[in-house]
């Protein structure tokens, strides 16, 4: 039996396509690299933040990679272009009442309090693994074996809601059942829905097969 849904941020509770492409642009901008074209920042949005810059920047430095990670540390990010899916907000708060809530990003912590600042459930999360939390992100299964570890459950006793590839991987190299939340059907996933509506009704279909 399920008792904690594990959901990502980007993709999942949160449309961050357009804020995160212009975070880097401006970010890239100001650290005096070549500023990235909407293209091009688009096919490093599934990446860590330190991943992205690196590949936006070509650099290999590491000392220079981190004086441009830590910039992003400063530079303003635009809540104002991010926005939650439609019904997110109320099947979390749904969901939260039956099941213990966990957040498993690849986002730093200032990243993850940009997503409370603007959605208010804070409340309804036990447990936050950020990209400070682990050392090998996903599609490794540590960031998933983090989150298991503080809600001190089994894999079995969790489902994870996703939305890439590498979530899938993730999922499945820590035990832990996946739904992805996507407009693509995923034939690796266990369950694919289309809308937050559907959630529940996936996590009771995974259930029943128990």
């Amino acid at each position: 039996m399920l008792k904690a849904v594990i959901f990502d941020i980007d993709g999942v509770l949160l449309d961050s396509q357009q804020a995160n492409i212009k975070f880097f642009q401006d970010l890239l901008e100001k650290a005096e690299y070549k500023r990235p074209s909407e293209k091009e920042a688009l096919q490093v949005l599934h990446l860590t933040m330190w991943d992205a810059i690196k590949a936006l920047t070509k650099e290999r430095s590491k000392p220079k990679l981190k004086v441009v990670w830590e910039m992003g540390h400063h530079v303003k990010y635009p809540l104002e272009l991010l926005k939650m899916p439609k019904d997110a907000k109320s099947v979390v708060k749904k969901l939260g009442k039956d099941y213990k809530l966990a957040i498993v990003t690849s986002r730093i912590e200032k990243g993850v309090e940009d997503f409370f600042q603007i959605s208010n459930l804070r409340r309804q999360f036990r447990v936050v693994v950020s990209f400070e939390d682990y050392t090998n992100p996903k599609p490794h299964p540590e960031p998933l074996l983090v989150a298991l570890k503080r809600l001190k459950m089994k894999p079995k006793e969790v489902v994870y809601i996703g939305d890439t590839e590498s979530d899938i991987k993730s999922a499945k190299a820590a035990g832990i059942k996946i739904i992805m939340y996507s407009k693509s059907v995923h034939k690796s996933a266990d369950i694919n829905v289309a809308s937050f509506k559907e959630i529940p009704g996936a996590i009771a279909k995974i259930n029943k097969k128990r």
